[in-house]
């Protein structure tokens, strides 16, 4: 049996190529420079700095102080967005009827109703939040279907007595 140590490395090579390439296109158009990207810009600029000139330490330490406090600040915005919605569990609310599509992570389009010439919407009581902290949406769920809470129009009323107060953190599954 031969093997064709050239051919598989090739192989090996392009599929490494196509996996980058597809990475790299999730990335495109965001316009974001996550926690990593910024740890591997802070890198390049350590490994490419002019050794007779290297870079002020002070700058680097500030950098990573101000990452670490939009870290801290987006967490305390995701922990607030939950608290309210988990807030609305049992409430009515009328919402735009664009229901959540997991498979994307975005809100589906709305029904739309041609008499009214307006988005059809939703009421009914929130029976369960989900938190989806990878893209720090708070999920509602009423009549058995999930809506972003963004889409909330009004809410009305307290709480039902019959209505389930379970609320649950995801990371961008379920459905």
């Amino acid at each position: 049996m031969s093997i064709n140590a050239q051919g598989t490395l090739n192989q090996l090579q392009n599929n490494t190529n196509q996996v980058n390439f597809q990475n790299s296109r999730k990335n495109l158009g965001t316009g974001k420079l996550d926690r990593q990207g910024f740890i591997q810009l802070m890198l390049a600029q350590l490994q490419y700095q002019d050794p007779t000139n290297p870079q002020d330490n002070t700058q680097m330490l500030t950098q990573q102080l101000q990452l670490e406090q939009a870290d801290q600040m987006k967490d305390i915005v995701n922990a607030t967005k939950f608290s309210q919605a988990a807030s609305m569990v049992g409430k009515t609310a009328t919402l735009t009827d664009a229901r959540w599509d997991f498979t994307n992570n975005v809100s589906g389009a709305p029904e739309w109703d041609y008499q009214s010439n307006q988005a059809k919407t939703v009421t009914g009581p929130i029976e369960a939040v989900q938190f989806d902290a990878t893209h720090g949406k708070a999920l509602v769920k009423i009549n058995g279907n999930y809506y972003d809470a963004d889409n909330i129009q009004q809410l009305i009323g307290t709480q039902t007595s019959s209505t389930s107060t379970s609320t649950t953190s995801t990371s961008g599954t379920g459905g």
